[in-house]
């Protein structure tokens, strides 16, 4: 494996472990690794499966369990097998999978069948997307899911009957909703700085 291929996966990793320690899973155990350590367990560019593990929340009490998966590609043929169904439809579980390939509109449909008919989430992350977080670019500006306890407060203050009044942002076809792991029916809070308020902010719902 070349040292542009041992870069992508190592960067992409780093991405990812931020990604999962802002969600509250304890990422310390995974966090230590070289370029080297990676060229060494990464056999090619097309298999580094051995990536994969599984994290536990910070806080004991919470079951849940995320569950990383590392593959090359993954078909619509890949997806309807019994495998990915039996792990779409584990409880207290969340599943990001990370590819050596594009996400794709079947990755974006599995996703929502996931969450729809188990609900579970359920993330496909492209290695050469992650390189970079997304969240930190300097045109990006802040996200952040409103905790459900707020979400009629905001609908008052803005005269909204109805959440589908609100602008959409698309369930994991956006990468940001994405990376914060919202689901339809979650309010995305957008905070922006703006030439005539100083602050200018914002609101989406999750479409599916």
């Amino acid at each position: 494996m070349n040292f542009e291929d041992i870069d992508n996966i190592y960067r992409s990793r780093k991405t990812l472990l931020t990604i999962l320690d802002r969600k509250g899973y304890n990422v310390e155990p995974f966090s230590k690794f070289s370029p080297a350590e990676i060229g060494a367990a990464v056999p090619t560019a097309d298999d580094f499966s051995s990536l994969g593990f599984k994290a536990a929340k910070k806080d004991s009490a919470d079951p849940m369990i995320c569950n990383v998966l590392c593959l090359p590609r993954v078909t619509r043929q890949k997806l309807a097998s019994p495998f990915f169904t039996a792990l779409f439809e584990k409880p207290n579980s969340e599943t990001v999978i990370v590819l050596l390939e594009l996400v794709g509109a079947h990755h974006h449909q599995a996703a929502l069948t996931a969450f729809l008919k188990y609900k579970t989430l359920v993330s496909f992350f492209s290695v050469f997307q992650i390189v970079n977080n997304p969240m930190e670019h300097v045109l990006v500006p802040k996200h952040e899911l409103v905790p459900p306890a707020q979400h009629k407060e905001i609908m008052d203050r803005f005269h909204m009957t109805s959440k589908s009044k609100f602008p959409l942002i698309r369930f994991h076809i956006d990468p940001i909703v994405r990376i914060l792991g919202g689901v339809p029916g979650d309010i995305v809070k957008i905070t922006r700085p703006s030439p005539s308020s100083g602050i200018y902010e914002f609101y989406r719902v999750v479409s599916p």
